[in-house]
């Protein structure tokens, strides 16, 4: 325990932000996509991953202009702009977020 903040805190945030992140979009062209969550991992060093696949379906090349997340609610959790290329032979990506817990 480094701060005010015990270790079984800092694991609880982690729990909640697993159980809570319900599913992910991306935009591509201005359009906006669902994807499904496939996996949420701990990595070595402690962060939260979750991943998910974006798959457009396209044949012709294609940017993915943005990621979200959402919570069970539907409320927005988490946005990233990007600038992601998928070729047309390419089927598509797996995109991870990850989320670091440390008291400052």
């Amino acid at each position: 325990m480094a701060g005010i903040l015990t270790d079984e805190a800092m694991e609880g945030f982690k729990q909640h932000t697993e159980r809570t992140i319900a599913r992910a979009e991306y935009v591509i062209d201005g359009v906006t996509r669902s994807a499904v969550i496939h996996r949420r991992e701990r990595l070595r060093d402690g962060r939260v991953a979750i991943y998910f696949s974006i798959t457009p379906g396209i044949g012709a090349n294609v940017t993915i202009e943005e990621v979200k997340l959402y919570n069970t609610r539907g409320e927005v959790w988490a946005v990233k702009p990007e600038t992601i290329e998928i070729h047309g032979l390419q089927q598509g990506v797996l995109y991870r977020f990850t989320f670091e817990f440390r008291e400052v």
